[in-house]
């Protein structure tokens, strides 16, 4: 019933929402850590800019952002931006029966909407995920490098000396 693309926004919303702290998120820092495209992740955040849920900046420093207070923005409000709503079934008069949906189609997506209406970015937005960001902005650092790895020290003796030491 909810199409990839719609789970997919919605999990792009909640990292931004984590990230409000950073400032604007890049797409080339968004596509690694949600293992998303560039271009399937623009794809999905012009239609959110469009709808006022993300606000985009252009040039050096620039990214995405979510727009607004987490607790104001439902998962709803994300959701209904991709997906087709059954709210106002067609007329039988214009459409043949077996075209309408069923009444239990209605229903599911009433309670659907009911549901993600309910629920917020904030209610979605994790503490520790939200410090593991943190930390992973702090270990890159400038310039985006990854931490190098701690050479490999050998556990042996260095010398004939050290060697004859150990015999002893």
């Amino acid at each position: 019933m909810i199409s990839k693309k719609t789970i997919n926004a919605i999990e792009v919303c909640v990292f931004l929402a984590g990230q409000r702290h950073a400032g604007y998120v890049t797409t080339t820092e968004l596509s690694p850590r949600l293992d998303l495209s560039i271009s399937y992740l623009e794809n999905i955040l012009k239609p959110l800019k469009a709808h006022n849920i993300v606000s985009a900046m252009k040039g050096p420093g620039g990214g995405y952002m979510i727009l607004g207070d987490t607790s104001l923005i439902s998962i709803w409000d994300i959701a209904s931006v991709f997906e087709s709503t059954l709210q106002t079934a067609p007329s039988g008069d214009t459409v043949e029966r077996s075209q309408l949906p069923a009444s239990y189609e209605i229903d599911l997506q009433r309670i659907v909407k009911d549901t993600l209406s309910h629920a917020t970015l904030a209610d979605f937005v994790d503490e520790m995920r939200d410090e593991e960001a943190r930390s992973f902005v702090q270990t890159m650092g400038r310039f985006k490098f990854k931490p190098l790895v701690a050479p490999l020290v050998p556990k042996a003796p260095n010398s004939v000396f050290q060697l004859s030491q150990m015999m002893a």
